[in-house]
């Protein structure tokens, strides 16, 4: 459903918010701010925007959290409220019920659990930070779970367990400031890009930093790459630690593409022969996960 949001109009969520078109083409007044000339520019091939005024941009429902002051929830309903289809698949989706179907949502503290996260060599004191420990009702095996929580943009999380079982609630990327709290707005001028939260959690460690240094984007999954374009296109650089396989390969020519001749590092050598960056933390001898991190470096 989040792709049918994405592609709803730009130009008509603006004339909901009461913007007006300016005079240069594709430039309309910020929702943001009183204006006098248009500082606001929409790409209508890719429906992603720019605010040159405020140096921020990305998708519709971005444009409507930052204008509306709303979750990423309230801002998917405010578009699909502007179309009949849209809004009846809402709908329709809401009354659906779900293979899995989230009870609760606590601080990490289970044995097996924190257990789990210490194997990958994370340190409980970063993963708290990041990570919740998520109830889960699989309809399908009729019980309940307990699995490791990733929070993504949409209000869903990426799932993971010492099963190897791996979900996610809904596909969606989820994308962090250096004050370590999730943003859809940029706050620095470089961007690391990670597949997966074990990753992103293992280049904090390795960095013996609580807060990135940088902008981060987990993709959760490299399917998500397209919903993650207008984000990593804010930024003037790239750090891209992708898996060391063909797909991780592709990805990071697909972002090569989408920097349009911005700088992009492949940080894949960085971890070599192994398949990830958290595959090559738990083979690191220097590395424990009763390390203290501190807020920065």
């Amino acid at each position: 459903m989040s792709e049918e949001i994405l592609r709803y109009p730009l130009e008509k969520i603006l004339e909901s918010l009461g913007s007006q078109k300016g005079s240069a083409k594709n430039m309309w007044m910020s929702p943001f701010r009183q204006e006098n000339n248009a500082s606001l520019h929409v790409d209508p091939a890719k429906n992603v925007w720019y605010d040159h005024g405020a140096g921020i941009g990305g998708s519709s429902i971005q444009l409507v959290m930052f204008a509306k002051h709303c979750s990423a929830k309230e801002a998917v309903n405010y578009i699909a409220s502007l179309s009949p289809a849209l809004a009846n698949e809402i709908r329709s989706e809401e009354s659906s019920e779900p293979s899995i179907e989230i009870k609760k949502v606590e601080p990490l503290t289970s044995g097996y659990l924190t257990r789990y996260v210490e194997s990958r060599k994370i340190p409980l004191n970063l993963a708290r930070i990041y990570l919740k420990e998520v109830l889960i009702y699989s309809r399908n095996k009729e019980r309940h779970f307990k699995l490791v929580g990733f929070p993504n943009n949409m209000g869903a999380y990426a799932l993971s367990a010492p099963s190897g079982f791996k979900q996610t609630t809904k596909a969606a990327i989820t994308t962090i400031n250096t004050d370590g709290k999730m943003s859809v707005s940029p706050s620095s001028k470089r961007v690391a890009i990670f597949e997966g939260f074990f990753d992103f959690l293992s280049w904090q460690v390795m960095q013996s930093s609580v807060n990135p240094t940088c902008d981060v984007v987990v993709l959760n999954s490299v399917n998500n790459l397209e919903k993650a374009r207008a984000y990593i296109s804010a930024h003037d650089s790239a750090l891209c630690f992708l898996d060391n396989d063909a797909a991780g390969q592709r990805c990071t020519t697909a972002i090569e593409n989408m920097m349009k001749g911005k700088e992009v590092i492949d940080m894949s050598d960085l971890y070599g022969s192994h398949k990830d960056l958290n595959e090559m933390l738990q083979a690191s001898r220097g590395y424990t996960p009763q390390m203290r991190l501190t807020p920065s470096l």
